[in-house]
């Protein structure tokens, strides 16, 4: 189930690279599949994919802002 929901946020993100919403929920995916993970290098692996996930979210929301007029 979290890897079709991983599947379902990336096909969003084909549809519109800035959608910093499915970033987010890619994150939480991750660490949801690391909680369940049984050895700790596995855990690692999926929590530094999510960490990743989190750094691309903050860049997306960055550069969306900068696009934004600026409002007064």
């Amino acid at each position: 189930m979290i890897d079709e929901g991983v599947r379902n946020m990336e096909t969003a993100l084909g549809i519109d690279p800035d959608y910093d919403d499915a970033m987010v929920y890619i994150n939480l995916l991750y660490r949801e599949k690391a909680d369940l993970q049984d050895s700790t290098e596995e855990y690692a692996r999926y929590t530094r994919m999510a960490d990743e996930w989190v750094r691309k979210t903050l860049a997306t929301k960055k550069v969306k802002a900068a696009r934004r007029p600026n409002q007064q």
